[in-house]
Protein backbone atom coordinates (compact mmCIF):
# COMPACT_ATOMS: atom_id res chain seq x y z
CA UNK A 1 0.00 0.00 0.00
CA UNK A 2 2.91 2.18 0.85
CA UNK A 3 4.43 2.45 -2.57
CA UNK A 4 1.53 3.67 -4.31
CA UNK A 5 1.07 6.69 -1.52
CA UNK A 6 4.93 7.28 -2.65
CA UNK A 7 3.60 7.05 -6.24
CA UNK A 8 0.69 9.43 -5.56
CA UNK A 9 3.13 11.76 -3.80
CA UNK A 10 6.11 11.79 -7.19
CA UNK A 11 2.74 12.10 -9.45
CA UNK A 12 1.37 15.47 -7.90
CA UNK A 13 4.80 17.26 -7.29
CA UNK A 14 5.61 16.38 -10.58
CA UNK A 15 1.86 18.17 -11.74
CA UNK A 16 2.74 21.09 -9.52
CA UNK A 17 6.00 21.55 -11.63
CA UNK A 18 4.48 21.38 -14.43
CA UNK A 19 2.79 23.92 -13.40
CA UNK A 20 5.05 26.37 -11.94
CA UNK A 21 7.07 26.09 -15.17
CA UNK A 22 4.43 26.10 -17.94
CA UNK A 23 2.88 29.02 -16.43
CA UNK A 24 4.79 30.92 -14.55
CA UNK A 25 3.60 33.82 -16.03
CA UNK A 26 0.02 33.39 -15.78
CA UNK A 27 -1.73 34.75 -12.71
CA UNK A 28 -3.14 31.02 -11.78
CA UNK A 29 -1.85 31.07 -8.42
CA UNK A 30 0.21 29.09 -5.93
CA UNK A 31 -0.93 25.80 -4.61
CA UNK A 32 -2.14 27.13 -1.07
CA UNK A 33 -5.04 27.73 0.83
CA UNK A 34 -4.35 31.65 1.22
CA UNK A 35 -4.99 31.66 -2.56
CA UNK A 36 -8.77 30.45 -1.36
CA UNK A 37 -9.33 32.79 1.14
CA UNK A 38 -7.72 36.19 -0.90
CA UNK A 39 -8.81 35.05 -4.19
CA UNK A 40 -11.48 33.18 -4.11
CA UNK A 41 -13.35 34.56 -1.45
CA UNK A 42 -11.98 38.22 -1.26
CA UNK A 43 -12.07 38.89 -5.04
CA UNK A 44 -13.90 36.21 -6.87
CA UNK A 45 -11.00 35.07 -8.48
CA UNK A 46 -10.83 30.68 -9.37
CA UNK A 47 -7.52 30.16 -9.85
CA UNK A 48 -5.64 26.75 -9.50
CA UNK A 49 -5.24 27.52 -5.75
CA UNK A 50 -8.83 27.79 -5.34
CA UNK A 51 -9.50 24.82 -7.10
CA UNK A 52 -6.94 22.63 -5.03
CA UNK A 53 -8.70 23.90 -1.68
CA UNK A 54 -11.85 23.46 -3.11
CA UNK A 55 -11.08 19.86 -4.20
CA UNK A 56 -9.53 18.98 -1.05
CA UNK A 57 -12.81 20.10 1.16
CA UNK A 58 -15.45 17.97 -0.81
CA UNK A 59 -13.09 15.19 -1.22
CA UNK A 60 -12.47 15.23 2.41
CA UNK A 61 -16.43 14.77 2.51
CA UNK A 62 -16.27 11.70 0.99
CA UNK A 63 -12.76 9.92 1.64
CA UNK A 64 -11.84 11.65 5.29
CA UNK A 65 -8.61 13.47 4.82
CA UNK A 66 -7.29 10.71 2.02
CA UNK A 67 -5.31 14.58 0.61
CA UNK A 68 -2.93 15.07 3.55
CA UNK A 69 -2.32 11.24 3.73
CA UNK A 70 -1.38 11.18 0.23
CA UNK A 71 -1.41 13.89 -2.02
CA UNK A 72 -0.13 17.10 0.07
CA UNK A 73 3.56 18.34 -0.35
CA UNK A 74 4.09 18.88 3.21
CA UNK A 75 2.98 15.28 4.03
CA UNK A 76 5.52 14.10 1.11
CA UNK A 77 8.42 16.43 3.03
CA UNK A 78 7.67 14.38 6.27
CA UNK A 79 8.06 11.18 4.50
CA UNK A 80 10.63 11.62 3.00
CA UNK A 81 12.55 12.81 6.17
CA UNK A 82 11.05 9.73 8.06
CA UNK A 83 12.64 7.62 5.69
CA UNK A 84 15.76 9.49 5.93
CA UNK A 85 15.86 9.20 9.39
CA UNK A 86 15.25 5.38 9.05
CA UNK A 87 17.83 4.84 6.66
CA UNK A 88 20.54 6.52 9.15
CA UNK A 89 18.81 4.51 11.90
CA UNK A 90 17.46 7.60 13.66
CA UNK A 91 14.67 7.63 15.74
CA UNK A 92 12.31 9.97 17.23
CA UNK A 93 9.72 9.91 20.01
CA UNK A 94 6.74 11.59 19.29
CA UNK A 95 5.53 14.55 21.56
CA UNK A 96 1.93 14.46 23.06
CA UNK A 97 0.49 18.33 23.56
CA UNK A 98 -3.06 20.31 23.30
CA UNK A 99 -0.70 22.22 21.01
CA UNK A 100 -1.81 20.09 18.17
CA UNK A 101 -5.26 21.17 18.40
CA UNK A 102 -4.96 24.79 18.90
CA UNK A 103 -2.11 26.09 16.89
CA UNK A 104 -2.91 25.26 14.01
CA UNK A 105 -6.54 26.75 14.45
CA UNK A 106 -5.00 29.74 15.76
CA UNK A 107 -2.91 30.13 12.28
CA UNK A 108 -5.99 29.20 10.58
CA UNK A 109 -8.24 31.62 11.94
CA UNK A 110 -5.44 34.29 12.28
CA UNK A 111 -3.07 34.26 9.26
CA UNK A 112 -6.37 32.83 6.72
CA UNK A 113 -10.20 33.24 7.65
CA UNK A 114 -9.91 36.63 9.92
CA UNK A 115 -8.25 38.73 7.46
CA UNK A 116 -9.42 37.94 4.51
CA UNK A 117 -13.13 37.54 5.50
CA UNK A 118 -12.84 40.90 6.84
CA UNK A 119 -11.30 41.84 3.08
CA UNK A 120 -13.79 40.00 1.50
CA UNK A 121 -16.55 42.29 3.32
CA UNK A 122 -14.77 45.53 3.22
CA UNK A 123 -12.58 45.66 0.25
CA UNK A 124 -10.84 49.65 1.50
CA UNK A 125 -10.62 47.46 4.39
CA UNK A 126 -6.39 48.00 5.80
CA UNK A 127 -6.95 45.34 8.71
CA UNK A 128 -3.89 43.77 10.25
CA UNK A 129 -2.42 41.71 13.04
CA UNK A 130 -1.38 44.77 15.73
CA UNK A 131 2.10 42.64 16.32
CA UNK A 132 2.62 41.94 12.63
CA UNK A 133 5.79 44.17 11.24
CA UNK A 134 6.43 42.37 8.21
CA UNK A 135 6.04 44.47 4.84
CA UNK A 136 6.08 43.46 1.09
CA UNK A 137 9.60 44.42 0.25
CA UNK A 138 11.12 42.03 3.15
CA UNK A 139 10.93 39.31 0.18
CA UNK A 140 13.56 41.28 -2.16
CA UNK A 141 15.65 40.24 0.71
CA UNK A 142 14.60 36.78 1.59
CA UNK A 143 13.86 35.26 -2.01
CA UNK A 144 11.48 32.55 -2.47
CA UNK A 145 14.25 30.04 -2.38
CA UNK A 146 16.02 30.64 0.63
CA UNK A 147 12.34 30.91 2.27
CA UNK A 148 11.56 27.37 0.56
CA UNK A 149 14.86 25.70 1.56
CA UNK A 150 14.27 26.89 4.94
CA UNK A 151 10.97 24.91 5.17
CA UNK A 152 11.66 22.28 3.61
CA UNK A 153 14.47 22.01 6.21
CA UNK A 154 12.15 23.35 9.66
CA UNK A 155 8.95 21.69 8.23
CA UNK A 156 10.81 18.83 6.93
CA UNK A 157 13.49 17.13 8.63
CA UNK A 158 13.85 19.11 11.68
CA UNK A 159 10.00 18.58 12.59
CA UNK A 160 9.82 15.08 11.94
CA UNK A 161 13.01 14.67 14.09
CA UNK A 162 11.82 16.58 17.55
CA UNK A 163 7.72 15.80 17.04
CA UNK A 164 7.66 12.78 15.36
CA UNK A 165 6.58 11.29 11.91
CA UNK A 166 3.72 13.70 11.10
CA UNK A 167 4.81 16.47 13.54
CA UNK A 168 3.87 19.28 11.25
CA UNK A 169 0.34 17.77 10.41
CA UNK A 170 -0.20 17.38 14.18
CA UNK A 171 1.22 20.88 15.73
CA UNK A 172 1.37 23.31 12.65
CA UNK A 173 -0.79 22.42 9.87
CA UNK A 174 -3.29 25.22 9.61
CA UNK A 175 -5.07 23.24 6.18
CA UNK A 176 -5.73 19.87 8.69
CA UNK A 177 -7.47 21.93 10.92
CA UNK A 178 -9.50 23.22 8.20
CA UNK A 179 -10.65 19.62 7.27
CA UNK A 180 -11.08 18.59 10.52
CA UNK A 181 -14.61 19.19 10.10
CA UNK A 182 -15.58 17.33 6.81
CA UNK A 183 -13.62 14.70 8.11
CA UNK A 184 -15.40 14.25 10.65
CA UNK A 185 -18.74 13.22 7.86
CA UNK A 186 -16.59 11.90 5.53
CA UNK A 187 -18.27 8.27 4.72
CA UNK A 188 -14.76 5.84 3.96
CA UNK A 189 -13.08 5.31 6.89
CA UNK A 190 -10.80 2.80 8.38
CA UNK A 191 -13.41 0.06 9.98
CA UNK A 192 -12.99 -3.01 11.95
CA UNK A 193 -13.75 -5.56 8.98
CA UNK A 194 -12.63 -8.89 10.89
CA UNK A 195 -11.42 -10.49 14.13
CA UNK A 196 -9.20 -7.93 16.30
CA UNK A 197 -6.65 -9.76 18.73
CA UNK A 198 -5.63 -6.55 20.02
CA UNK A 199 -1.89 -6.72 19.57
CA UNK A 200 -1.65 -2.93 18.67
CA UNK A 201 0.19 -2.87 15.68
CA UNK A 202 -2.19 -0.78 13.83
CA UNK A 203 -1.65 1.80 16.79
CA UNK A 204 2.27 1.46 16.56
CA UNK A 205 2.44 1.87 13.12
CA UNK A 206 0.15 4.87 13.22
CA UNK A 207 2.22 7.94 11.93
CA UNK A 208 -0.48 10.40 13.67
CA UNK A 209 -0.40 8.86 17.10
CA UNK A 210 -4.15 7.46 16.86
CA UNK A 211 -4.49 5.00 19.38
CA UNK A 212 -5.83 2.93 16.21
CA UNK A 213 -6.91 -0.90 18.27
CA UNK A 214 -8.79 1.46 20.84
CA UNK A 215 -10.89 2.92 18.36
CA UNK A 216 -11.49 0.05 16.43
CA UNK A 217 -12.68 -2.24 19.01
CA UNK A 218 -14.81 1.00 20.80
CA UNK A 219 -16.26 2.07 17.91
CA UNK A 220 -15.82 -0.19 15.09
CA UNK A 221 -13.94 2.53 12.84
CA UNK A 222 -11.48 5.23 13.45
CA UNK A 223 -12.77 7.97 14.56
CA UNK A 224 -10.08 10.58 15.06
CA UNK A 225 -10.55 13.38 13.05
CA UNK A 226 -6.66 13.74 13.04
CA UNK A 227 -6.68 10.31 10.54
CA UNK A 228 -4.90 11.12 7.02
CA UNK A 229 -6.36 7.56 5.55
CA UNK A 230 -2.73 6.68 4.74
CA UNK A 231 -3.86 3.26 5.31
CA UNK A 232 -1.02 2.09 7.25
CA UNK A 233 -2.58 0.44 10.06
CA UNK A 234 -4.39 -2.07 7.75
CA UNK A 235 -1.14 -2.86 5.92
CA UNK A 236 0.20 -3.28 9.01
CA UNK A 237 -2.89 -5.81 10.83
CA UNK A 238 -0.91 -9.35 10.68
CA UNK A 239 -5.26 -10.40 11.04
CA UNK A 240 -6.03 -8.41 8.04
CA UNK A 241 -8.85 -7.12 10.23
CA UNK A 242 -9.00 -3.56 9.24
CA UNK A 243 -10.35 -1.96 5.58
CA UNK A 244 -11.15 1.21 4.51
CA UNK A 245 -14.24 1.25 3.69
CA UNK A 246 -17.72 2.89 2.61
CA UNK A 247 -20.81 3.13 4.92
CA UNK A 248 -23.99 4.48 4.44
CA UNK A 249 -23.52 8.23 6.51
CA UNK A 250 -27.09 7.98 8.30
CA UNK A 251 -26.13 4.84 10.01
CA UNK A 252 -22.40 5.39 10.36
CA UNK A 253 -23.07 7.11 13.86
CA UNK A 254 -25.03 5.29 16.04
CA UNK A 255 -24.14 4.25 19.27
CA UNK A 256 -20.91 7.15 19.70
CA UNK A 257 -20.33 9.38 22.54
CA UNK A 258 -20.68 12.58 21.32
CA UNK A 259 -17.52 13.48 23.72
CA UNK A 260 -15.41 10.78 21.81
CA UNK A 261 -16.74 12.05 18.50
CA UNK A 262 -15.85 15.65 19.05
CA UNK A 263 -13.01 15.55 20.93
CA UNK A 264 -10.93 12.35 20.94
CA UNK A 265 -9.98 12.41 24.22
CA UNK A 266 -10.35 8.51 25.24
CA UNK A 267 -8.07 7.81 22.38
CA UNK A 268 -5.06 9.80 23.92
CA UNK A 269 -5.94 8.55 27.63
CA UNK A 270 -5.89 4.91 26.64
CA UNK A 271 -2.81 3.43 28.15
CA UNK A 272 -1.65 1.72 25.05
CA UNK A 273 -0.58 4.86 23.12
CA UNK A 274 1.02 6.54 26.39
CA UNK A 275 3.57 4.57 25.71
CA UNK A 276 4.33 6.22 22.48
CA UNK A 277 4.65 9.65 24.05
CA UNK A 278 6.50 12.25 25.55
CA UNK A 279 3.37 13.58 27.77
CA UNK A 280 3.65 17.22 27.97
CA UNK A 281 -0.23 17.87 28.09
CA UNK A 282 -0.02 19.41 31.83
CA UNK A 283 2.47 21.91 30.64
CA UNK A 284 0.10 23.29 27.98
CA UNK A 285 -0.78 26.06 29.91
CA UNK A 286 2.56 27.87 29.18
CA UNK A 287 3.28 25.73 26.27
CA UNK A 288 0.42 27.02 24.01
CA UNK A 289 0.46 30.49 24.84
CA UNK A 290 4.35 30.71 24.53
CA UNK A 291 4.35 29.02 20.44
CA UNK A 292 1.58 31.42 19.64
CA UNK A 293 3.50 34.89 20.92
CA UNK A 294 6.70 33.45 19.43
CA UNK A 295 4.93 32.66 16.03
CA UNK A 296 3.41 35.79 15.52
CA UNK A 297 6.54 38.02 16.59
CA UNK A 298 8.99 35.81 14.25
CA UNK A 299 6.53 35.90 11.27
CA UNK A 300 6.16 39.38 12.47
CA UNK A 301 9.76 40.38 12.14
CA UNK A 302 11.26 38.64 9.75
CA UNK A 303 8.34 37.80 7.17
CA UNK A 304 9.44 34.32 6.60
CA UNK A 305 5.31 32.85 5.94
CA UNK A 306 3.20 31.45 8.81
CA UNK A 307 4.42 27.94 8.39
CA UNK A 308 7.99 28.51 9.10
CA UNK A 309 7.48 31.12 11.44
CA UNK A 310 4.82 28.12 13.75
CA UNK A 311 7.10 25.46 13.30
CA UNK A 312 10.39 27.30 14.85
CA UNK A 313 7.82 27.94 17.27
CA UNK A 314 6.21 24.44 18.21
CA UNK A 315 9.72 23.02 17.94
CA UNK A 316 11.41 25.56 20.13
CA UNK A 317 8.34 25.84 22.54
CA UNK A 318 8.03 22.00 23.01
CA UNK A 319 12.08 21.48 23.61
CA UNK A 320 11.89 24.49 26.31
CA UNK A 321 9.30 22.48 28.73
CA UNK A 322 10.44 19.16 27.97
CA UNK A 323 12.49 17.41 30.68
CA UNK A 324 13.56 14.49 28.87
CA UNK A 325 16.18 17.04 27.38
CA UNK A 326 19.52 18.64 29.11
CA UNK A 327 18.89 21.06 31.24
CA UNK A 328 22.05 23.26 29.60
CA UNK A 329 20.20 22.89 26.04
CA UNK A 330 16.81 24.16 27.20
CA UNK A 331 18.06 26.89 29.63
CA UNK A 332 19.94 28.00 26.45
CA UNK A 333 16.94 28.20 24.29
CA UNK A 334 14.77 29.51 26.93
CA UNK A 335 17.27 32.81 27.22
CA UNK A 336 17.49 32.89 22.79
CA UNK A 337 13.55 32.99 22.93
CA UNK A 338 13.63 35.51 26.06
CA UNK A 339 16.18 38.14 24.03
CA UNK A 340 14.21 37.40 20.60
CA UNK A 341 11.13 38.66 22.63
CA UNK A 342 12.36 41.76 24.26
CA UNK A 343 14.34 42.63 20.70
CA UNK A 344 11.31 42.56 19.27
CA UNK A 345 9.39 44.69 21.88
CA UNK A 346 12.37 47.15 21.63
CA UNK A 347 11.89 47.79 17.79
CA UNK A 348 7.87 47.89 18.42
CA UNK A 349 8.15 50.47 21.21
CA UNK A 350 10.67 52.27 18.37
CA UNK A 351 7.80 51.89 15.71
CA UNK A 352 5.01 53.21 17.79
CA UNK A 353 6.89 56.57 18.91
CA UNK A 354 8.22 56.77 15.94
CA UNK A 355 4.32 56.78 14.34
CA UNK A 356 3.52 59.07 16.94
CA UNK A 357 5.61 61.75 16.75
CA UNK A 358 5.38 61.22 12.71
CA UNK A 359 2.00 61.89 12.83
CA UNK A 360 1.94 64.62 15.48
CA UNK A 361 4.32 66.64 12.91
CA UNK A 362 6.99 66.41 15.77
CA UNK A 363 9.99 65.73 12.97
CA UNK A 364 13.06 66.05 14.77
CA UNK A 365 11.90 63.62 17.86
CA UNK A 366 10.55 61.24 15.48
CA UNK A 367 13.67 61.46 13.89
CA UNK A 368 15.99 58.94 16.74
CA UNK A 369 13.12 56.69 16.79
CA UNK A 370 13.61 56.01 12.76
CA UNK A 371 16.93 55.60 12.90
CA UNK A 372 17.16 52.57 15.79
CA UNK A 373 14.35 50.91 13.69
CA UNK A 374 16.11 51.01 9.96
CA UNK A 375 19.81 50.36 12.08
CA UNK A 376 18.55 47.66 14.14
CA UNK A 377 15.67 45.95 11.90
CA UNK A 378 16.89 42.54 10.23
CA UNK A 379 15.76 43.49 7.02
CA UNK A 380 15.93 47.00 4.95
CA UNK A 381 11.71 48.60 5.29
CA UNK A 382 11.80 50.85 2.59
CA UNK A 383 8.97 52.37 4.27
CA UNK A 384 11.17 53.83 7.21
CA UNK A 385 13.94 55.24 5.02
CA UNK A 386 10.75 57.15 3.34
CA UNK A 387 9.31 58.45 6.66
CA UNK A 388 12.92 59.93 7.66
CA UNK A 389 13.31 60.90 4.14
CA UNK A 390 10.11 63.18 4.53
CA UNK A 391 11.12 64.07 8.88
CA UNK A 392 14.21 65.09 7.20
CA UNK A 393 12.94 67.30 4.73
CA UNK A 394 10.72 68.99 7.15
CA UNK A 395 13.45 69.90 9.17
CA UNK A 396 15.76 70.82 6.25
CA UNK A 397 18.09 68.81 6.00
CA UNK A 398 17.90 68.28 2.50
CA UNK A 399 20.97 65.91 1.82
CA UNK A 400 20.03 63.11 4.45
CA UNK A 401 16.58 63.64 3.24
CA UNK A 402 18.03 62.74 -0.37
CA UNK A 403 20.31 60.10 1.20
CA UNK A 404 17.16 57.99 2.82
CA UNK A 405 14.87 58.97 -0.43
CA UNK A 406 17.57 57.24 -2.88
CA UNK A 407 17.41 54.15 -0.37
CA UNK A 408 13.63 53.82 -0.09
CA UNK A 409 13.91 54.09 -4.10
CA UNK A 410 15.55 51.51 -4.33
CA UNK A 411 13.76 49.28 -1.84
CA UNK A 412 10.49 50.51 -3.01
CA UNK A 413 10.69 52.22 -6.32
CA UNK A 414 6.67 52.29 -6.99
CA UNK A 415 5.46 53.11 -3.55
CA UNK A 416 2.84 56.52 -3.75
CA UNK A 417 4.82 58.03 -0.69
CA UNK A 418 8.02 57.21 -2.59
CA UNK A 419 6.69 59.27 -5.98
CA UNK A 420 5.37 61.80 -3.68
CA UNK A 421 8.66 62.18 -1.65
CA UNK A 422 10.40 62.96 -5.06
CA UNK A 423 8.08 65.60 -6.10
CA UNK A 424 8.52 67.30 -2.78
CA UNK A 425 12.52 67.00 -3.10
CA UNK A 426 12.15 68.11 -6.45
CA UNK A 427 10.26 71.29 -5.15
CA UNK A 428 12.58 72.21 -2.55
CA UNK A 429 15.48 71.74 -4.80
CA UNK A 430 13.94 74.23 -7.26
Amino acid sequence: MQKYRVISFIVVHVLILIHVLWFKNAVLGSFDFQEFFDRFIGMGILNAGSIMVIFAFFSTLIFGRFFCGWLCHFGAVQELAWWVFSKFGIKPKTINSRLLTFLPLFILFNFYIIPNLSKALNPNSDWQLSLNLAYPEVWAFLPGAVIGILTFIVDGFLIVYFLGRKGFCRFVCPWGAFLKIPTSLSTFKVRKTGDCTNCNMCTSGCPIGIDVSYEINTFNKVINSNCTSCMICTSDCPEQALSYKFQNPIRDYDNINIFDFMFQKASYLHSSIKEKFISLRHKDFFIIPFALLFGLLLDGLFSMGHMLSFGFAAIIALLIFNHEISSKIRKSIAVFAIIFMCFNGFLKYSQSMAIYYFENQKFSQAIPHFKKIIDYYPMKIGKYHAYLGVCYLNIGDLNNSIKHYKTAKKIIPNDKNILQLEVLLGRRQN
